[in-house]
């Protein structure tokens, strides 16, 4: 018995004596930070969704991390709306080097880019005035400016006035500057960029020279812009108009070398041919009429 008790202390001691070794040789523990607070991330609510997001990156990549999903949509207004950005296409534009926010200056990085008080379709159209200077003030001199009359603003039925990309169009812009194949695709876009807003006027160029030419696509007939200009556009009546009479041989000249006062007379034709034709044909049958009604009372 003392045999079996002595062997337990001496089992005891050694345990005992192996805990006290490890104890005095394991490393220390290494002391860890304490873990941070939860980051607060901005929540907005759309259409009844608590919605919150940041972006990987504020560059492009970033915003085509959803813009590049051709299922991006939401629907408003009964209406499926497309947000998507054919990476491609945008590359291969006149604007293939520019970041997304080089345009969308206002847009935070959250999504989806509710911003209470800003428009941002006007805010991106008209962000163009920053790189193209000259090109905005002349906008600015012609019909097309934006209006600062505070009863025009104020009045429902006022048109409302195009921004760039309204003519130019958005991630597809095309090279124009010495790109013949470029303009020549700007030309045949004549309905997108001045058509549908001035219908009566388009359908109305429909003479035999300029009109009808020009939409059976011959390549020598004038888009509306080679006569009524490119940014600085003004009403007829303007004297600094390029189709107003003061400066229609000037305006003619580039096609019509030989263009003089007689010459441009021909202008009232290209957007009043029938009204004309009309009017001359009321002419003749009034004429008519006249001799032959005096031949019948012997005058």
């Amino acid at each position: 018995m003392e045999r079996f008790s002595s062997y337990v202390a001496s089992m005891a001691l050694a345990a005992l004596t192996v805990t006290v070794h490890l104890a005095i040789t394991a490393p220390a523990a290494i002391a860890q930070p304490p873990l941070p607070e939860a980051t607060a991330v901005t929540t907005v609510t759309i259409e009844g969704y608590d919605v919150d997001f940041t972006l990987p990156t504020a560059a492009r990549a970033g915003c085509m991390v959803c813009h590049a999903d051709q299922d991006l949509t939401r629907i408003r207004d009964g209406r499926v709306i497309s947000y998507f950005v054919d990476p491609g296409q945008f590359e291969a534009s006149a604007h293939g080097e520019v970041q997304c926010v080089g345009c969308h200056l206002d847009f935070a990085f959250s999504a989806p880019h509710e911003q209470l008080g800003t428009e941002w379709q006007s805010t991106a159209g008209s962000a163009c005035k920053n790189c193209h200077e000259d090109q905005a003030l002349e906008v600015g001199k012609g019909a097309h400016r934006a209006e600062t009359d505070a009863e025009a603003l104020a009045d429902p039925e006022a048109p409302d006035r195009p921004l760039c990309s309204d003519c130019h169009g958005s991630h597809q812009i095309g090279f124009l500057t010495e790109n013949p194949e470029g303009r020549a695709e700007m030309r045949a876009r004549g309905w997108e960029v001045c058509g549908r807003c001035h219908e009566d006027y388009w359908y109305s160029y429909d003479d035999y020279y300029h009109g009808a030419a020009y939409r059976r696509g011959a390549t020598d007939a004038p888009a509306c812009w080679d006569c009524h200009g490119y940014h600085d556009i003004r009403p007829v009546d303007d004297r600094e108009s390029m189709v107003n009479e003061r400066n229609l041989v000037q305006t003619c000249s580039p096609c019509h070398p030989d263009a003089n006062e007689a010459y441009v007379d021909y202008a009232r034709f290209i957007h009043g041919r029938e009204e004309i034709s009309d009017e001359i044909f009321l002419a003749r049958w009034a004429d008519w009429l006249r001799q032959n009604l005096s031949g019948l009372f012997g005058r």
